[in-house]
């Protein structure tokens, strides 16, 4: 594994699909945020039901300069229903601002997204995996894409619905 890589696929979840390549591929199909040419990205890809339920695991990448971290398996909606789509939403409806931190988070921990609204009418977007099958703190990782809260947010919003639905 190269240098500042984290990945949990030796801790795969017994039944899920082992063999997914993550290999980032901005062409691909995915939901990305950031700027790539500054090393500084997130991206969910490889949209999967591996219970034939409803259900949805991606890959999620993120990376930042000298790092990058990928996690297979997060499940992103257990049996159909996801709020990560209605919280994107709720963040690009609310373009002109709010105070404090919105968070959102999977089940199980594996993915955590905080956005603050910035000066300027900017959101960062802070992006951190931590595998809940390494809840001892083995490892997290962390990057904060700053996104504008206009139209930016809203195209985020909108792959969201397009790749997620």
């Amino acid at each position: 594994m190269p240098a500042g890589t984290a990945s949990s696929a030796e801790d795969a979840v017994p039944g899920y699909p082992a063999a997914v390549d993550c290999d980032h591929d901005p062409d691909g199909e995915g939901l990305s945020a950031g700027t790539p040419d500054q090393g500084t990205w997130v991206r969910l890809c490889h949209r999967v039901d591996p219970w034939n339920d409803g259900s949805i695991d991606v890959c999620a990448q993120i990376a930042a300069p000298g790092l990058t971290a990928t996690l297979h398996g997060v499940t992103l909606s257990v049996m159909g229903g996801t709020d990560l789509v209605p919280f994107l939403d709720g963040l690009a409806t609310d373009f002109t601002g709010w105070d404090g931190t919105r968070t959102w988070t999977t089940l199980d921990g594996d993915l955590r997204i905080d956005a603050v609204f910035g000066s300027g009418g900017h959101v960062s977007l802070t992006w951190t995996l931590t595998p809940w099958r390494h809840q001892d703190g083995t490892w997290s990782a962390s990057t904060t894409v700053v996104l504008e809260a206009g139209e930016q947010l809203s195209r985020l919003a909108a792959d969201a619905h397009g790749f997620l639905s």
